[in-house]
């Protein structure tokens, strides 16, 4: 085992995703019958983040809060065509591994699932800090991004996350 993958990359602790401090953002290109890109985000969601020796992320995402700037366009994909809010209301996300790629940086492997379909997502992450809030709280900064494939279409998620660690 390298150096590298022996490193401790997450703080040790339970961080709880801020949603108030934290964007959770998708990009998406449809390269069927027409090429458009839809650059949009979600609003309500919930996170946990282990740190430690063996780091994991989960968390859910309530899909009747995706935001597009375009109350039409969101209907649309809170409809059956696409997210279906109704039948399928979160779409919800756990790590398998979580891997240190540097000093400050680390890969996820994990399981996405909308619609009750699993698709694979790896993201590449990355520590940006650790320390005490203003309110005096421990609070940690996570930026991560990555893709999937959903047929025709390709989705880039990103995250910003804040957290928050439990006491």
């Amino acid at each position: 085992m390298s150096a590298v993958a022996s490193k401790t990359v997450v703080p040790a602790g339970t961080w709880a995703v801020d949603p108030v401090h934290t964007t959770i953002g998708f990009q998406v290109t449809d390269t069927s019958d027409l090429f458009s890109t839809i650059v949009g985000r979600f609003t309500d969601y919930e996170g946990r983040i282990e740190g430690g020796d063996t780091p994991s992320l989960e968390g859910a995402i309530r899909v009747a809060s995706v935001s597009t700037d375009n109350d039409q366009r969101d209907a649309h994909l809170r409809s059956p065509d696409f997210l279906d809010a109704e039948k399928s209301p979160e779409i919800r996300f756990r790590s398998i591994t979580v891997e240190p790629t540097g000093e400050d940086t680390f890969h996820v492997r994990g399981e996405l699932t909308v619609k009750e379909t699993p698709f694979e997502l790896e993201l590449d992450g990355r520590v940006r800090g650790v320390g005490t809030g203003k309110a005096g709280d421990e609070r940690l900064v996570i930026d991560a991004r990555g893709s999937f494939d959903w047929g025709t279409t390709t989705v880039d998620v990103t995250a910003a996350v804040s957290a928050t660690k439990e006491a």
